[in-house]
């Protein structure tokens, strides 16, 4: 072959290179294209449409506790979380924290349920007394919190402010389930004065919160006399007063 023939399939090589080369950077533009405008739909889908929008909030516990129709609502207009509004905008944290500063929630969660649905979930405080304030009567929590609760019935009542409020709600919250269901009322001028009023009308002298094993099995044995006043604030010495003998079998 001469190198004349040769030199006459170089065109031909090149120009084939050409479209082949051509073609490819028609794919790819074309790929880009496609990949950027699929980005471009779902971003817009979930970040700026309804589609993937708020459609339902629901209000949960995780602890088993029945909310009341006011509670649910109540949670739901302080979470302001607008229907409609694309879920992966939505602000949980903000929502989250308006929610825990209801007084009777103790803590709550905000999660979204894709595609469409915001669920709440708290844990409500659980009252362990009741106090009156202004003739209307609220729930108190073991750490002294105040709050309204739709049920408080059969649950003793605390005459106490301040620390001795604290105080007053630690001792019903130590108290042995037998020894509380006797309780009907609790008074305390000050955290090492707390005062139990039974069912019976007998008054219970408890002191200070410290030592409630050691007192509630003190009590419970000076409970088989029928007596006004069990003084078990110095539990190694306890009294009665009013002693009227063993209670009849």
């Amino acid at each position: 072959m001469s190198q004349g023939d040769n030199m006459s399939d170089v065109p031909t090589q090149d120009f084939t290179a050409y479209r082949a080369n051509k073609l490819r950077k028609k794919i790819w533009f074309f790929v880009v294209s496609a990949i950027v405008i699929c980005a471009g739909a779902l971003i817009w889908l979930v970040w700026f449409s309804s589609v993937f929008g708020v459609k339902d909030v629901q209000v949960v516990t995780s602890s088993g506790v029945s909310l009341s129709a006011d509670q649910i609502a109540q949670v739901k207009e302080v979470a302001n979380i607008p229907i409609n509004a694309p879920i992966a905008r939505l602000d949980t944290d903000t929502a989250a924290q308006a929610v825990a500063n209801l007084p009777w929630v103790s803590s709550v969660e905000v999660r979204r349920g894709w595609p469409n649905e915001v669920v709440v979930a708290l844990v409500p405080r659980i009252p362990l007394a009741r106090v009156v304030s202004l003739g209307q009567s609220q729930g108190v929590d073991a750490q002294g919190i105040i709050f309204d609760s739709p049920n408080l019935d059969g649950l003793p009542l605390i005459e106490a402010t301040g620390a001795p409020l604290v105080s007053a709600v630690e001792v019903v919250s130590q108290l042995p389930a037998n020894l509380a269901q006797k309780v009907v009322r609790v008074r305390a001028q000050s955290i090492d004065s707390v005062e139990l009023d039974l069912k019976s009308g007998s008054v219970v002298r408890w002191g200070s919160a410290d030592e409630p094993e050691f007192k509630a099995a003190v009590l419970e044995a000076l409970l088989s006399l029928r007596a006004q006043i069990y003084d078990v604030s110095a539990p190694e010495l306890p009294t009665t007063t009013d002693e009227k003998g063993p209670k009849k079998r």
